[in-house]
């Protein structure tokens, strides 16, 4: 009788950082945040589960190289829908929203990864400075202040910024879950939402 051939196992120094965070992305997106183990990726890459640590020190390490990756699409994507809009300070910041929401619905673990807490992962050893895609949205929020579009004074930049903030990251939540059920003969939530801290911010006061 004919045996099966056993496949070959891959030396370390055939693998590459980017390989790893390649797989580690597949099983991420396909799997789930929850189902990222070192096991699982020396399966798919047919090695030792030694190799990758000639990489990564840990799956917190190759948690933060998909981090940084999921940050650079979240800031391309901003930065896109930044300059498809007009340039007035009500819709940058109406477009930051819309990145935002998009992101979370087009890369739905990506998301879970960056800002949910929980799945097994140290989320503050992850996010242990303020990522640059929330610089983004910080700075849109400072410029309409200063040019006088946001009818807010300085003081009330850390207040507003929190409560926007905590408005998206709500809604998007809400959506992921599947507590918000969308339904097309209502108003769009996101674009609701966007309207309602247009009319604050032009109001310049929170009642």
């Amino acid at each position: 009788m004919e045996t099966q051939k056993t496949k070959k196992r891959r030396v370390r120094n055939s693998l590459s950082q980017k390989e790893i965070l390649d797989v580690a992305e597949a099983i991420l997106v396909e799997e789930g945040i929850q189902n990222l183990s070192m096991r699982k990726i020396t399966n798919r890459l047919g090695c030792s589960v030694a190799s990758p640590y000639a990489y990564f020190s840990s799956i917190e390490e190759i948690a933060k190289g998909l981090l940084q990756r999921g940050e650079e699409t979240l800031k391309k994507m901003i930065r896109d829908f930044q300059d498809q809009a007009p340039k007035d300070s009500f819709s940058q910041l109406g477009a930051v929203a819309r990145a935002y929401w998009a992101f979370a619905r087009q890369h739905r673990e990506f998301h879970k990864l960056m800002f949910q807490v929980g799945e097994g992962i140290l989320h503050r050893k992850l996010f242990s400075v303020i990522p640059s895609s929330y610089r983004i949205f910080l700075s849109t929020l400072k410029k309409g202040i200063k040019s006088g579009e946001f009818k807010f004074q300085r003081k009330d930049y850390p207040s507003l910024a929190r409560t926007m903030w905590a408005w998206i990251y709500g809604l998007i939540v809400l959506d992921l879950t599947g507590i918000l059920h969308l339904n097309q003969e209502k108003n769009d939530p996101l674009e609701e939402g966007i309207s309602l801290f247009n009319e604050l911010l032009r109001q310049g006061r929170f009642s």
